[in-house]
């Protein structure tokens, strides 16, 4: 069912790359360089498609959770998101019947604890964050257990899953987030299990990786004559970048965050990465754990910081 549509100029490059347009004179060519080619793309948002969206939901799942994607049940998460009455939208430019570009939409961890997908998200949220002693406790509260504690009701807490093409505008994220925070008011009306107390955002930030300086590591660890560019002792400054461009608003009210590796680092990867720079592209993974009216205020500041193209 479609919901909104947006209009948006999407930085997707068209120009031709065809090396026979060898004739052009020099002034096309200047022109050429100086001209940005943008395509005007209609975003359509709709609600999740269960028939449709189900290989699509997979994917995005497998490029939130990187290399560690074979550690979860990647099927049974992308049956909980798109189960029957769930909430969220996808966004997509050829009709419902396509792939969308993007998805948000949020599981109920608290029901579905005895799920396999949700116990091993749970283990791996656990075990990943144990460096991390005040995210860790955390984490240990809102997903333990507290059945017959009549004094302390057991936390309600919602995942919320975000992720979309690498190119895809800001602009449109704001939408989609409010339109979740709507939907899950609505379905707070009808008895549906979506008034979370806290929500857990798993994400992706990324490490700049100079070239140079790692070959110069390796050499290093392989000749131990050579002397490293930098001292042991001189702390490395860590350049820090988002996929999601939300997230520091997302950070900025949470109550609790962390940075972590990925348990398996496919370098192979990361080096093909480095297409046209000398920096390569080392993800890391992003756990975030807002309450209710954190996430609201999250959103409001998402449109004010990223308002839709007048």
């Amino acid at each position: 069912m479609s919901k909104r549509q947006i209009e948006s100029d999407s930085d997707i490059d068209v120009s031709s790359t065809d090396e026979s347009d060898t004739e052009v004179n020099e002034q096309q060519q200047n022109e050429d360089v100086e001209m940005e080619d943008t395509v005007n793309v209609d975003f359509d948002f709709f609600d999740l498609n269960p028939d449709v969206d189900f290989h699509a939901t997979k994917n995005f799942l497998r490029q939130l959770f990187g290399d560690d994607h074979a550690q979860f049940d990647i099927s049974g998460l992308a049956d909980l998101i798109l189960t029957k009455n769930s909430v969220g939208t996808s966004i997509k430019t050829e009709g419902e019947q396509s792939d969308p570009f993007a998805l948000l939409s949020v599981v109920n961890i608290t029901n579905n604890r005895t799920n396999t997908s949700i116990e091993k998200l749970i283990d791996y949220l656990i075990k990943k964050t144990s460096k991390n002693m005040e995210l860790n406790l955390v984490l240990k509260k809102l997903l333990s257990t507290k059945a017959g504690d009549a004094s302390s009701p057991e936390p309600r807490v919602g995942l919320i899953v975000s992720e979309r093409f690498i190119n895809m505008p800001i602009e449109v994220i704001p939408p989609m987030y409010k339109m979740l925070l709507e939907e899950m008011l609505k379905a707070e009306n009808k008895s549906e299990r979506f008034d979370f107390d806290h929500y857990i955002i798993i994400s992706k930030v990324y490490q700049l990786v100079d070239a140079v300086e790692k070959d110069d590591d390796e050499d290093h660890s392989n000749n131990k004559g050579k002397k490293r560019k930098t001292p042991v002792n001189e702390p490395k400054q860590i350049e820090m970048d988002y996929f999601h461009l939300e997230d520091p608003i997302l950070e900025d009210n949470a109550v609790s965050k962390g940075i972590f590796e990925y348990d398996n680092q496919n370098k192979q990867e990361t080096d093909s990465r480095r297409v046209f720079t000398d920096y390569g592209i080392d993800p890391k993974l992003s756990v975030i754990v807002l309450n209710k009216d954190k996430l609201a205020k999250s959103v409001e500041e998402m449109q004010q910081q990223f308002p839709p193209p007048s």
